[in-house]
């Protein structure tokens, strides 16, 4: 319903709207560009909005469109500003004659409830830190407040999140102006963001996201990985390169490396090297066969078939 109000209306889309679009849109990449260039933004994209995107999927088209708003809202405000400093001032005009007193005019009408202002915003549970996929240990608190400073009861506040999810996601506050949501991180390490909405006012609060436990070790030969059963040159030496990943493939500390062949007369462990995160096995051939390779590291074990064959296969490739 939200993208069908979007589409059929002309207001400019604000950094939530954008976000969601991106998320669970089913309109093709090319139709949200068009949308964004018809509609435009609420807000100046930051460079860490144009990150948000891109890993939300936002594409080469996406980010022009974007690219484009912002270019045309800034030569809007420079056409205002040169309007308003080039603007003489007007001729003096006569006071006109005076009248009879008029009645003094009726009190005005009262006006619906107090609308949120730019007051409004998180007051606790930002900034947090926690391991990809877990629910951070306080709550987040987003504060209603209207133009004067006066906290506002029973407003709808909607969450956004970017590598995060919010529960719930929509809520109103209570007495004292303030709503409490809990918020668990997504599965990428790096950063989480969520976007609290109240009528047209918008703000943002950012967490970290930690990789998680080391769930299994990854082997790498050259640029392509490798697993199960694979064969190496037999006429130079070959460097694997191992990492520790967690349960969403988020690289994490790699701790005491090591590396055991089955039969030593095949192949051999010549070096092992390894830093906080990146570590390399050393492998120099001896004679053809097969034998099995165990990496070791973080308290897991990745089993490998290795075989060297009688001779190079075309090509420089060091693992096939």
């Amino acid at each position: 319903m939200a993208v069908l109000l979007l589409l059929q209306g002309s207001a400019p889309l604000r950094k939530s709207d954008l976000v969601r679009l991106l998320s669970g849109s089913a309109l093709s990449s090319d139709e949200l560009a068009q949308l964004v260039s018809h509609n435009c933004l609420t807000f100046e994209p930051t460079e860490r909005d144009r990150h948000d995107f891109r890993l939300l999927g936002a594409d080469s088209a996406m980010l022009a469109a974007v690219e484009g708003c912002a270019r045309r809202s800034t030569a809007r405000r420079t056409v205002t500003v040169a309007h308003v400093r080039g603007t003489s001032k007007p001729p003096a005009v006569p006071p006109p004659p005076p009248s009879a007193p008029r009645a003094p005019p009726a009190p005005p009408a009262p006006t619906g409830s107090p609308r949120a202002s730019e007051r409004s915003g998180f007051v606790a549970g930002g900034g947090q830190r926690g391991t990809a996929a877990t629910q951070l240990p306080r709550p987040l608190v987003f504060e209603a407040r209207d133009s004067t400073g006066a906290l506002l009861p029973a407003q709808t506040v909607a969450f956004t999140g970017i590598n995060a999810r919010i529960q719930p996601a929509t809520a109103a506050t209570d007495a004292s102006g303030q709503v409490r949501v809990g918020v668990t991180l997504g599965e990428r390490a790096g950063s989480a963001t969520v976007i609290g909405t109240i009528g047209v006012v918008e703000k943002q609060v950012a967490f970290n996201v930690a990789a998680g436990p080391a769930a299994e070790l990854a082997v790498a030969c050259g640029l392509a990985s490798v697993s199960g059963h694979f064969a190496i040159r037999p006429d130079s030496e070959i460097v694997l390169r191992v990492s520790a990943q967690d349960a969403f493939a988020n690289p994490t500390l790699l701790l005491g490396l090591r590396a055991a062949v089955a039969d030593a007369r095949i192949f051999r462990v010549m070096h092992i090297a390894q830093d906080s995160t990146l570590g390399t096995v050393t492998l120099k051939p001896d004679q053809a066969g097969t034998t099995s390779l165990a990496v070791i590291a973080n308290g897991l074990r990745q089993y490998l078939t290795v075989t060297v064959p009688p001779r190079a296969a075309p090509g420089k490739v060091d693992c096939r």
